[in-house]
């Protein structure tokens, strides 16, 4: 009887640090605060452009980083309350990143793997993040013959489509 206490103190402290995922399901897992100051305004309306350049060490089977960022943006601020319609999110792809936005049957073809981003890239565009990859990077790279993932667009560069962006009111969140 005597260890029941502790053991319940443990499960419930356990329970309650688990990684929670609001708004965007299996990618971008956060933990609630309660002792957190509440720095957002459910309310407002926010815009942010995500600039995303670089690649894990592995990118032909892990996924990049820089998504489960945005994921985390979006779960974080359900998380306190702002809805996702209250969320104006753009991703610029471009440098390293660039061959995140191919399809799985052109990843395939040039890296011999199925693409460990497209399922986090659906689900975000699901969830209405815009993307962009840089046409500069595209053909700096020669993917541009490549098929992209259908919810990637294509700019005619990474700094016209950040400036733009920016140009609109959005915050810019520099992902390395």
């Amino acid at each position: 009887m005597k260890f029941l206490l502790p053991f319940l103190l443990v499960a419930s402290l356990s329970a309650f640090s688990q990684r929670q995922f609001p708004e965007i399901d299996s990618f971008g897992g956060v933990f609630p605060i309660p002792e957190a100051e509440q720095l957002v305004d459910p309310n407002k309306k926010y815009k942010v452009v995500f600039d995303i350049t670089s690649a894990p060490k592995n990118q032909t089977t892990e996924m990049n980083p820089g998504f489960e960022s945005v994921a985390r943006f979006i779960n974080l601020h359900g998380l306190a309350g702002v809805k996702k319609e209250n969320l104006e999110i753009a991703v610029v792809i471009h440098f390293q990143a660039t061959p995140t936005v191919l399809s799985d049957e052109s990843f395939l073809t040039e890296y011999k793997e199925k693409n460990p981003n497209t399922e986090v890239i659906n689900k975000l565009a699901e969830n209405g993040v815009k993307f962009y990859v840089c046409g500069q990077s595209l053909r700096m790279r020669k993917l541009v013959d490549y098929k992209r993932n259908s919810n990637i667009s294509v700019a005619h560069g990474a700094i016209l489509a950040l400036s733009h962006f920016q140009s609109l009111g959005y915050s810019l969140m520099t992902l390395h």
